[in-house]
């Protein structure tokens, strides 16, 4: 009778260990062991950290299980999210995540996503992606870096936008600058930049980690504007150079109505240059705020 008692938990144990099985998420899309279905994620009021239509919690994702079996699948950083519209951003997965699924089960995520293609429309909830191969190269290392640091944050998106869009190591700007010189130096060394250039912008010297910042004056204002019709928005702000210095709204779809974008600017952030805040609506300059360092 122990015997058999035994044995039926050695046997419970053995089941129960080989009740979930592992994959790739696009291993197991190719195995067609789940069916997946990606697009733009819709505002979530209870996420506070930073997000936008191209970066944070941005892409949603609803995955259904055709297998009999448990899975517990693997969707790794620096996978890229290809939209069906080419006009749209491919986006590219910043932070690894776990999907569990009993058998047949429909589930719902969100997939930490950056843009990389920073002149493309942002990924709306009517948008349709696919999950497509891994970075490789700068591209799959500034993710390792953005995933293992868990900066997911305007400045790690700028970072990404250096790499794929050639974007000035200045347009990488926190005030966090443990995380501003980490992203710099990484894009310095992919790029082949002096490494002095971590520590500049626009050719001037900028606060350097060891440095305490006394004094920092808030430039703040509201840009308004009104739409008949829907149209494509980016809004950024800009040096007297014309260097682009940040994304606010990176080419989203507006529908017709009326908007007000309230912005805040550090005066470490000007380098004592007057500043353009620009609205452009399809491609087109629209409204432009300037903004005039206090002497």
């Amino acid at each position: 009778m122990k015997t058999t008692i035994c044995f039926m938990l050695a046997l419970l144990i053995v089941t129960g260990s080989q009740a979930t099985t592992s994959y790739s998420l696009s291993e197991a899309i190719q195995k067609k062991l789940v069916n997946i279905k990606m697009n733009g994620a819709t505002h979530d009021t209870s996420f506070h950290g930073v997000t936008s239509s191209h970066l944070g919690p941005c892409m949603a994702m609803e995955v259904t299980s055709a297998s009999n079996e448990s899975l517990s699948l693997n969707l790794d950083y620096g996978y890229k999210l290809v939209p069906d519209d080419s006009s749209l951003q491919t986006m590219i997965v910043t932070q690894t995540m776990i999907v569990k699924l009993q058998p047949k089960q429909k589930k719902n995520y969100r997939i930490y996503a950056m843009c990389t293609e920073a002149h493309d429309g942002g990924p709306s909830p009517d948008a349709r992606f696919v999950l497509r191969t891994r970075a490789t190269g700068n591209l799959l290392g500034v993710t390792e870096l953005i995933n293992r640091k868990k900066y997911q944050t305007d400045a790690a998106q700028n970072a990404v936008w250096c790499i794929t869009n050639d974007y000035e190591i200045s347009s990488i700007f926190s005030d966090d600058t443990v995380m501003m010189y980490d992203l710099r130096t990484f894009v310095a060394k992919a790029k082949g930049l002096d490494l002095k250039k971590v520590y500049t912008a626009s050719g001037n010297p900028v606060y350097a980690p060891v440095r305490t910042i006394t004094t920092r004056t808030i430039y703040s204002g509201s840009l308004s504007y009104s739409f008949s019709k829907s149209a494509k928005v980016m809004i950024a702000l800009f040096d007297e150079d014309n260097h682009m210095k940040k994304v606010y709204v990176n080419n989203e779809v507006q529908p017709s109505g009326e908007y007000t974008y309230n912005y805040q600017i550090g005066s470490d952030e000007m380098d004592n240059k007057r500043h353009y805040l620009r609205m452009f609506r399809d491609g087109r300059l629209d409204e432009e705020i300037s903004i005039i360092p206090h002497e």
